[in-house]
């Protein structure tokens, strides 16, 4: 079975324009039956991975604002989401969905919400019936390709079937974004990486060079064994946040498995360990469990050897064919710690 250990799984939110109405308003020429007044063409305001917020336009308490002082329900049901009030947000749309049984707006919001919540069996019974009601909303194969990868006893056929839903929604849209991260992520944990890093590249310039699809890219092209240009996209993360956990936890990883620089590496993740303004716990574990991993390596040898293997090395022809290498057994005994 296919084991997906750094999958995003992202949701898009719809962006509110300024001037939203609940309904009374007349569709442009050539719109979609059935389709909501809520713009679908804008940027997205909030963007979540794996329940994480990784990516915002507005705060929470500027959300939690919103949704104190809006009248607008539909306004109300996605301010929920964008202050990551899962519960909030499923409990509020299916209220709404009582009196408005075939509202486009709170079937979005309770399928995404249900999603977050990891609730993919149900977020997929919404999204089936938002498809049923107002064909075209692009929320919904990503949300499809989400349940697919995640129900039980997933195999290489769902995958594939995954996939091809995130295909259709990245397609369905020139803003959607998550499902792009989601379908270039996919693609890596399945060993395309030359598919993964095309469409990690074609991701940034829809989420205005989000550090999300950098951070992809760069993870693609170490996978391609092209280590030069992954520590430059790796070195522009860090120059926009000096505090990037991931940023200096991928220059280490490169350094040491992709140039056999453990001095280098040991750089990295010192900083990464004694930056008291990073506030990623688990990245400063893995990253304290790799520096501990490659320091008892290099000072446990006799000194030239140790100093030798600090030294970076140019690779050979046969390890410039090869995957880059990491220990099979590194994540697994880091999350094992």
């Amino acid at each position: 079975m296919l084991k997906l250990k750094h999958l995003m799984l992202g949701l898009g939110i719809l962006a509110l324009p300024a001037c939203t109405t609940t309904g009374g308003s007349s569709q442009a020429p050539g719109a979609r039956r059935g389709a909501s007044t809520l713009a679908y063409s804008k940027a997205p305001i909030v963007h979540q991975t794996n329940g994480q917020n990784i990516m915002r336009k507005l705060d929470r308490d500027s959300w939690v604002e919103i949704r104190n002082s809006t009248k607008n329900e539909h306004i109300r049901l996605y301010a929920a989401l964008g202050a990551g009030e899962w519960d909030v947000a499923v409990s509020d749309a299916r209220t709404y969905l009582q009196n408005h049984p075939q509202d486009e707006v709170a079937l979005t919001v309770l399928a995404i919400g249900l999603s977050m919540k990891k609730s993919y069996s149900m977020a997929a019974y919404y999204a089936n019936l938002l498809n049923q009601y107002h064909p075209g909303n692009p929320e919904v194969h990503n949300l499809l390709g989400l349940a697919t990868m995640n129900k039980p006893g997933a195999t290489f056929e769902d995958y594939q079937a995954a996939k091809e839903h995130f295909e259709k929604a990245f397609d369905s849209s020139g803003q959607q974004i998550a499902s792009g991260l989601n379908l270039a992520h996919l693609n890596l944990e399945m060993g395309n990486a030359e598919a993964a890093r095309d469409i990690f590249q074609a991701v940034r310039p829809r989420c205005g060079d989000c550090s999300e699809a950098m951070l992809g890219y760069g993870i693609a092209l170490s996978r391609l064994r092209d280590f030069a240009k992954a520590e430059e996209v790796f070195g522009e993360i860090l120059q926009r946040d000096s505090h990037s956990a991931y940023a200096r936890f991928y220059l280490a990883l490169v350094a040491k498995y992709g140039r056999n620089d453990n001095k280098g590496a040991i750089t990295h993740l010192t900083a990464l360990v004694e930056d008291p303004e990073i506030k990623n716990v688990e990245m400063q574990r893995k990253g304290n469990f790799l520096l501990r991993r490659i320091q008892a390596e290099v000072y446990s040898q006799p000194k030239d050897t140790a100093i030798a293997k600090e030294k970076p090395a140019k690779a050979s022809k046969k390890a410039a064919s090869e995957s880059m290498l990491v220990p099979d057994d590194l994540e697994q005994a880091i999350n094992a710690e």
